[in-house]
């Protein structure tokens, strides 16, 4: 995979993460508005959310849902961006940008920042592998 399409693939998973979060923020927030109501806790600190169990709440919790299933599928093709950046850096002799790539991106299981660092860092500064391996051969 070139640095080109694990670029394309990584923004177009961050945009379609984003996207996912957003329709799935919208569909908790119409649920939390319109999907039922707050009453007190029997303890009386704090308050429970109760559902209508109306069509307004079910479609709230399937536009929560869908957004989730999106944000989902942008996570993938984040995933999918980094194993190819981490294929193409580990094609180079040098292997200091696999090495942060891998160690961002384990890092990342715990800070999902550093992964995002690591890629923006890459994608910004980092050599691209299949350009070494291409080998011209001889014209005879």
């Amino acid at each position: 995979m070139t640095k080109r399409t694990i670029t394309r693939l990584w923004i177009a998973g961050l945009v379609i993460l984003f996207v996912g979060f957003v329709v799935g923020g919208v569909g908790l927030g119409l649920m939390f508005a319109y999907g039922g109501h707050f009453a007190p806790k029997a303890g009386g600190n704090g308050s429970d959310f109760v559902p209508n169990l109306d069509s307004v709440f079910w479609t709230t919790v399937s536009v929560a849902a869908t957004g989730c299933a999106i944000a989902l599928i942008g996570g993938i093709m984040q995933v999918a961006a980094w194993i190819g950046a981490l294929v193409n850096t580990n094609r180079l002799q040098d292997k200091n940008w696999f090495i942060v790539l891998l160690v961002g991106g384990l890092l990342g299981l715990i800070h999902g920042l550093l992964l995002f660092a690591a890629m923006v860092a890459y994608l910004v500064a980092g050599p691209d592998g299949t350009a070494e391996t291409t080998v011209d051969t001889p014209h005879g």
